[in-house]
């Protein structure tokens, strides 16, 4: 299967949308499990040979939480077919009933990931933002990173050269580092924004332009 890819800026994005009946559909159900465990008390003393001492209470909690992945399979309207998986989808879907899917993903590949599900029939859409991440470029990540460390070892150069936190190249050190992670981190969040806000005024504009005829009014 070919990699979809990632984006650094929004320029590079690409978002399109599938359309089709829905013709079947799977489900399956994912459970994550996680324990904490915790220990209290123990102790005590001894003192020539008399004394007490007490055993730690231990314990241990157990939880878990259950994902329902529901696969739909659609077909298009020059009759080739597609499907795609969505983790708990807030509304019902049956067979026969028109859907979009809202793909997103680089220009460059012209491939995507499914964003958002737009049920025409029954008038209803849902966005997955969590998936926004998987096309962000971990690059802005890296260099943010990257800049803090080098900020560090410039910061430690500086002190052991100058003796001194306000001396030396150390206040530059910390304007420039610090002026590199916080851009990085500001552009990769405002990237992310972009993004879902474009995969939902796509969503939003699919489900207004094509109305399904069998929808109540």
């Amino acid at each position: 299967m070919a990699t979809v890819g990632k984006i650094r800026r929004f320029a590079e994005l690409d978002v399109f949308t599938m359309t089709g009946t829905v013709v079947g559909q799977q489900g399956r159900t994912s459970t994550h499990l996680s324990s904490e465990t915790t220990t209290h008390g123990g102790g005590g003393y001894l003192h020539q040979g008399s004394g007490f001492i007490s055993a730690p209470t231990t314990r241990t909690s157990v939880s878990s939480s259950s994902t329902h992945h529901q696969r739909l399979f659609a077909r298009k309207d020059d009759g080739d077919e597609f499907d795609v998986e969505f983790p708990d989808v807030q509304f019902g879907i049956r067979e026969g009933h028109r859907v979009s899917v809202v793909c997103a993903g680089p220009k460059r590949t012209g491939r995507g990931h499914p964003m958002a599900l737009v049920n025409h029939t029954t008038g209803n859409h849902q966005m997955l933002p969590a998936r926004v991440n998987w096309i962000l470029s971990n690059r802005i990540k890296l260099y943010a990173i990257s800049a803090g460390a080098a900020l560090l070892i410039l910061a430690v150069i500086a002190l052991s050269v100058s003796g001194s936190v306000t001396g030396g190249i150390m206040p530059v050190a910390f304007l420039i580092g610090g002026g590199v992670v916080a851009w990085e981190v500001f552009r990769w969040l405002t990237l992310y924004r972009q993004v879902r806000l474009e995969v939902e005024n796509v969503a939003q504009s699919t489900l207004q332009k094509e109305e399904d005829p069998t929808r109540a009014a």
